[in-house]
């Protein structure tokens, strides 16, 4: 482990298992889908259905939807290349496990790079980019109420949000190229203009999931794949 992950590592986890109802709370904040993608999503339409600029914010805005979902491809494909163990998981650290979390259910999950960071901090930059004025918030929710807690329980070094981060906002930076946003979001725009019903409907779905960090769509995938191989 690097200095800089046990350095920051060990100034967050002197204050675990100092209160019971405290953890309690950052595992909420940790577990919750509602505290965490449902409140980045509303900023998402809050920001579509603003008056101002209105077709340059949601090219950027689709075009950060869209890069979500290989963001999240790529972090599995690391996650499954380069195992590293979960902070609460590692012996050598000592790492003080807070309340209400249980290191035996993360032994399988690598901890790097941090999929919350990946997508959150590339809805944080498109929101950004869209709206400065949303921006400051939204990069300081995903960083003090949907990262931080996953430093305080050891879910992920520092690093691996740092690593998640850099992922997320170089998708969406690259996306929201001009050469690049047009030919990617003009299909989407089209369609909202001739079937508005439509869009709006499969929309609603897609912010949903990416609220959900596609754990609905990624059950029902798991689900058919045990059933087409019970042994």
């Amino acid at each position: 482990m690097n200095s800089f992950d046990s350095f920051v590592l060990s100034l967050i986890n002197q204050f675990a298992r100092r209160s019971f109802i405290f953890d309690k709370f950052v595992v909420l904040l940790s577990n919750s889908d509602l505290l965490k993608g449902a409140v980045i999503l509303a900023v998402v339409w809050w920001i579509w259905f603003e008056n101002e600029d209105v077709r340059r914010k949601r090219e950027i805005l689709l075009a950060t939807l869209i890069v979500c979902f290989p963001a999240l491809i790529i972090t599995q494909i690391l996650a499954k290349t380069i195992y590293r163990p979960r902070p609460l998981n590692e012996a050598g650290l000592l790492f003080r496990v807070p309340y209400g979390i249980e290191a035996a259910e993360w032994v399988q999950y690598s901890s790097f790079p941090s999929d919350h960071a990946v997508l959150f901090f590339a809805l944080a930059l498109g929101i950004a980019l869209a709206s400065r004025r949303f921006g400051w918030f939204a990069f300081a929710y995903v960083s003090l109420f949907i990262c931080l807690p996953r430093i305080y329980l050891g879910e992920h070094y520092p690093t691996d949000i740092l690593a998640g981060a850099a992922i997320g906002m170089a998708l969406v930076w690259l996306a929201s190229l001009p050469n690049v946003r047009n030919p990617l979001t003009g299909w989407a725009l089209r369609w909202m203009s001739s079937r508005p019903s439509q869009f709006y409907s499969f929309s609603f779905l897609v912010t949903y999931l990416i609220a959900e960090l596609f754990d609905p769509a990624l059950r029902i995938v798991s689900f058919i794949i045990r059933k087409g191989n019970p042994h």
